[in-house]
């Protein structure tokens, strides 16, 4: 029950982690974004630059980076296409720091559950057994609902972790999708 105490602990300071840095990089929100890229050409790129250098969305430091390196004579469309997939990358693997633990805790909660509900199951047929001939039904009830108890704690800690998982998975899917997107539509305007 402790270790899943500490599991409980773990992923609901992950996701608090998770959703603090989400908004703070308005992962969901970005409309000025696509604004300023319509507003793009090669004539005002260097003063829209300003402008998306301000918006802290993972998204937008790779527009720079599009921006940057269409304007420096030193990258070639080989080093170009490196330098903006690195730096998505970069920003990809920031968004998905802790996820792993998130996930690691979803999945073992329900097992440690179980692993205590066979141990529990183990002590009241042990105390079953020293009972002897004077069998107590209490005796093996009260382990039973100690045994179970464990299993839905384990549950009840792995549900939540792992909707948060897929919910944080699905808006970093979002956010890849729409980082090609934006790359694309840089590209196509410079």
């Amino acid at each position: 029950m402790f270790i899943l105490l500490g599991f409980s602990i773990l992923a609901l300071f992950i996701i608090i982690l998770k959703l603090i840095q989400f908004s703070i990089v308005k992962v969901s929100n970005t409309s000025s974004l696509d604004k300023i890229i319509s507003k793009l050409n090669k004539t005002n790129a260097k003063k829209l630059l300003i402008e998306i250098q301000q918006i802290k969305n993972p998204i937008a430091k790779v527009v720079e980076v599009v921006i940057l390196t269409k304007s420096d004579r030193r990258f070639d469309k080989e080093s170009r296409e490196s330098e903006i997939s690195r730096i998505s990358s970069i920003q990809i693997r920031n968004l998905e720091n802790y996820l792993g633990g998130l996930e690691v805790i979803a999945s073992i909660s329900p097992l440690l559950g179980l692993f205590g509900t066979v141990l529990g199951m183990i002590k009241a047929f042990l105390n079953l057994e020293k009972a002897g001939s004077q069998i107590d039904p209490a005796l093996l009830a009260g382990g039973i609902w100690e045994a179970l108890l464990t299993t839905a704690f384990g549950l009840a800690i792995a549900i939540p972790a792992l909707a948060a998982y897929h919910l944080f998975e699905n808006k970093i899917s979002n956010t890849r999708d729409k980082m090609k997107d934006a790359t694309i539509r840089t590209n196509t305007l410079l």
